[in-house]
């Protein structure tokens, strides 16, 4: 029989036994053994570092980004996804590689630089015309302001563009557009790192005589990056397997290739 002199015992351990109850319930559910996700690397068209070309995916990153996964035992592979998407998937997801990617004051602390793969400038690009002479003069920041500038959707250098006043800033998904908006006139010109859209003429079948290089406006060091949070074992993987890499001479032989 129960009694009033054991209710606050009993009262005490009912109230014990709600909070266990409440804790186990709220607690995620765990399994033994389990471990971080591997890193999954995603990139958009971006010669020379990678692209889809007729025979499939290459490009002196996407070569690396095999290399690496071969070493470590993995399936190499890499989800191809419009820049702009590729950047903010790595940006918010948990185990995302992307490349390549430029590191500047603004995204140093959104992800984390896991390989460097060369340092780029950004210049501007014109149409070179019939008269041997540009419509545009691309060696002038003032002639240039009043143009349609066209720049990669994603990425950081339309903030240089907006820093020099540039108003007329028109956004496409990758070099191949831009290259073909310039050469139907929708552009006046193209602002970009010089390796990518040179790159990208041979890529996409255009002279790079058709064009001309002007003034440049800012520089940037390009890399392999990742989400920060990436488990740090799993990055360091990653790392060893490019040190191998240097070692044996594997990096310096993608350069030569593709990096002319």
């Amino acid at each position: 029989m129960l009694s009033i002199s054991n209710l606050p015992s009993l009262l005490a351990c009912l109230l014990v036994a709600g909070l266990m109850s409440a804790r186990a319930t709220a607690a995620p559910p765990t399994t033994p053994g389990t471990s971080p996700p591997g890193l999954t690397w995603i990139a958009g068209d971006l010669p020379p570092f990678v692209w889809q070309g007729p025979k499939g995916p290459e490009g002196f990153a996407y070569e690396l980004a095999v290399a690496m996964a071969k070493r470590l035992g993995r399936k190499p592979e890499v989800q191809f996804y419009p820049w702009a998407r590729a950047v903010r998937m790595a940006l918010e997801g948990d185990a995302y590689g992307v490349f390549p990617l430029a590191r500047t004051p603004d995204r140093e602390q959104q992800f984390r630089w896991l390989i460097p793969l060369m340092r780029v400038e950004y210049g501007f690009f014109v149409r070179q015309t019939a008269a041997e002479r540009p419509a545009v003069n691309p060696t002038q920041l003032d002639e240039l302001r009043s143009t349609r500038v066209g720049v990669l959707r994603g990425s950081p250098i339309i903030k240089n563009l907006q820093a020099q006043n540039f108003t007329r800033v028109i956004e496409a998904k990758d070099y191949k557009d831009l290259l073909r908006m310039l050469n139907e006139g929708i552009l006046d010109a193209i602002y970009a790192g010089t390796p990518m859209l040179q790159a990208s003429m041979d890529e996409y079948g255009y002279q790079r005589s058709a064009f001309v290089l002007g003034t440049h406006l800012g520089e940037a060091e390009l890399y392999m990056g990742t989400s920060l949070k990436l488990d740090a074992a799993e990055a360091e993987q990653w790392l060893r397997a490019y040190r191998q890499l240097q070692d044996d001479g594997t990096i310096a032989r993608l350069q030569r290739e593709y990096l002319k």
